[in-house]
């Protein structure tokens, strides 16, 4: 196999790969309810499990391990679009990992700065004597601190990414992540709802 096409079929398996493994049976999680073709499932992440799990910050995020069981027989075309947080008179939607990621590198290029060192001219004393001579200046510049860069963005990404709940046609039970930009300041509880065809259901996330 050449290079390349190794290349291109390991960033396939990997993608096929993205998700968690969902729990054995859908009350393995907090929360559960049953639509007319598939069960979901949910648990909110706490805070300091958020911190523990991600290196990307996600303090401005709810993060919600979600769990879809298709019932016996169905396939069921899952779109992360087709959920949502209610709460504090909002309807949330999911962002995806990509766009996460171009945010933080955004703030974090905007944010802070550096030392920057120049050339000066001028008369310096010591006690050898006095005399000119070229030195160097300290003055601010803008920074290029953590998660400024290309490479930084595309890290991000991928680790958000990698566990992620995944779009496409489901007729097994699939979970992963979903990410909804709710602020610094978060609800005491959130309804979860998940539209999908002849799947309307709401489960209430509390306890966070």
């Amino acid at each position: 196999m050449r290079p390349a096409t190794l290349l291109l079929f390991i960033s396939f398996a990997a993608a096929a790969n993205n998700g968690l493994p969902a729990r054995p049976a859908p009350s393995d999680y907090p929360v559960q309810t049953t639509g007319t073709s598939a069960t979901v499932a949910a648990d909110w992440m706490g805070a300091d499990q958020v911190k523990g799990s991600f290196s990307t910050d996600l303090s401005d995020y709810v993060v919600v391990e979600v769990a879809l069981y298709p019932k016996d027989g169905k396939s069921v075309d899952l779109t992360t679009i087709d959920f949502a947080l209610r709460g504090d008179g909002r309807m949330i939607r999911p962002v995806d990992p990509r766009s996460i990621a171009n945010i933080h590198q955004k703030r974090a290029n905007k944010r802070g700065s550096d030392l920057v060192l120049y050339p000066t001219v001028g008369m310096s004393t010591g006690t050898w004597g006095t005399g000119g001579g070229v030195g160097v200046g300290v003055g601010q510049g803008r920074s290029r601190g953590p998660a400024s860069t290309p490479r930084d963005r595309d890290v991000m990404e991928m680790e958000l990414e990698e566990k992620a709940l995944q779009d496409g046609q489901a007729a097994k039970p699939v979970a992963g992540y979903l990410y909804f930009p709710v602020g610094k300041k978060k609800a005491a509880g959130y309804d979860l709802e998940y539209q999908n065809g002849d799947t309307d259901v709401k489960l209430r996330l509390t306890g966070n």
